[in-house]
């Protein structure tokens, strides 16, 4: 067990107990060191009021944040981070099945213990006087299994959010989820309605991170996947006739989503929409094969408006975006290529990489028989663009050796001006060296005028 607790978590803990009040490590912070992981947050509960918690923090010089006092909760500012100090309460009259509708103090520990969600958050600890774990929680730590305290449909019923922490926890820790916890989450998927788009995203967002293997279709059978994101489930059974996939789209996605271990959020919610726009646009030929052509522009459609429903930012959003409309952009491994590539991207190398790595994920879950050169390829293109990254071997619009000026004392006007610096941007793309204004006047009296 990693026991190691903060200097001054200790000195607040001491305050309080100098004072002849009790003090308890307890929840997120109890369980991670019963695993032996990091903790960054540590939370505290006591017996102590929070009007007597201010005015004894008061008199030791530590700033205090009072938001959360009518609910029982102050902060303790510490060392730029803050300390959360709960008074022990019970919880009654929870409105729109997610907050209590009041709130009673009590003296009792385990009493408090009652009100929380999984038997692994549900354990208190002292560093002198060890464990209080009245629903064998470390037992459950120790055999991976989340389960709630008391009734599962009761803890559901209550608040909600409770689903999505369970599912939550069972990607980010690889937990398995108790039968009776399990049975009582999928009866009580319809209290999602209860949760702001906010939560959802958020808790959404950690399943992602947490890199559970299929965790798509986890959510499928689990029931949720609809209150994440409605009209996901169109792409269940949604086969792909071509050579090039082995399975339907949502099989496929959930596939590709496995293959982004180490990737960034926004790479996995590029993977999770990419393929969204398929159905609308799928035509099949006479000899039975489906194409889906610009399925990746309405993918980035629909992806955005589940994006803003989910209250993303728009940094999120326009990133997410641009790799979705990419991801069905294929390189070849000549450099003129891979210029035109990095334009699309401004010259942005680390979102060109990220785009490759989209689509490596999802070749990684089509027919392998079919995409292995095609993944070779963006596997020795991302090579290359290191390389090229190093040597400069790249060019912007704005480098260009003739300028809108020059173009208009050519007889160039309006829009014909940007039309012609595209053309010679692309000219260019495919040799640096092409760059000089004497050739670029060359190339317009030759192949433009």
């Amino acid at each position: 067990m990693n026991n190691t607790i903060p200097h001054d978590v200790s000195s607040i803990m001491k305050i309080l107990e100098n004072n002849k009040y009790e003090i308890w490590l307890v929840g997120g912070c109890v369980r991670d060191m019963l695993m032996n992981k990091s903790c960054n947050d540590y939370d505290l509960t006591t017996n102590a009021t929070p009007e007597i918690m201010q005015y004894l923090f008061h008199n030791h010089g530590y700033k205090t944040i009072t938001t959360g006092s009518k609910h029982g909760t102050i902060g303790v500012l510490c060392d730029n981070k803050i300390v959360e100090i709960t008074t022990y309460r019970t919880e009654q009259n929870y409105q729109s099945h997610r907050y209590p509708g009041s709130i009673t103090y009590t003296s009792s520990l385990e009493e408090d213990l009652k009100r929380r969600d999984f038997t692994m958050n549900a354990i208190a600890w002292h560093p002198e006087k060890g464990f209080v774990d009245p629903f064998q929680g470390i037992e459950d730590i120790k055999n991976k299994q989340i389960r709630c305290v008391g009734n599962p449909h009761k803890r559901f019923e209550e608040d909600a959010l409770r689903i999505l922490r369970a599912l939550r926890f069972h990607c980010t820790l690889h937990f398995s989820i108790e039968k009776k916890t399990e049975e009582a989450l999928r009866k009580s998927v319809s209290l999602l309605t209860y949760i702001s788009k906010e939560r959802i995203r958020n808790e959404f967002n950690k399943m992602l991170m947490g890199e559970l293997c299929n965790t798509l279709n986890m959510l499928k059978e689990n029931y949720v996947l609809p209150y994440i994101l409605p009209g996901y489930e169109s792409l269940y059974d949604h086969t792909q006739p071509t050579p090039w996939h082995c399975y339907d789209i949502f099989t496929h996605t959930d596939i590709a989503l496995n293959h982004t271990i180490g990737y960034p959020l926004e790479s996995k919610l590029a993977i999770v929409f990419h393929d969204l726009g398929k159905i609308e646009c799928e035509i099949i030929d006479k000899q039975g094969i489906a194409h889906y052509k610009h399925h990746a522009l309405i993918s980035e459609q629909k992806a955005k408006q589940y994006m803003q429903d989910l209250k993303y930012d728009k940094k999120t959003i326009q990133k997410v975006c641009t790799l979705i409309r990419y991801h069905d952009t294929y390189i070849t491994l000549d450099k003129a290529c891979l210029r035109k590539f990095l334009s699309y991207f401004d010259n942005d190398f680390k979102l060109a990489k990220e785009v490759l790595d989209i689509q490596l994920a999802d070749n990684y879950a089509k027919n392998m028989e079919k995409v292995q050169e095609k993944i070779n390829i963006i596997e020795n293109g991302k090579i290359i663009l290191d390389t090229m990254q190093k040597e400069h071997d790249y060019i912007s619009l704005k480098d260009l050796k003739i300028s809108g000026k020059d173009l208009k004392s050519l007889g160039f006007q309006g829009k014909q001006i940007k039309e012609v610096l595209n053309i010679l941007y692309n000219y260019v793309l495919e040799n640096p060296k092409y760059n000089t204004k004497e050739n670029l006047l060359s190339y317009i009296k030759n192949s433009i005028l």
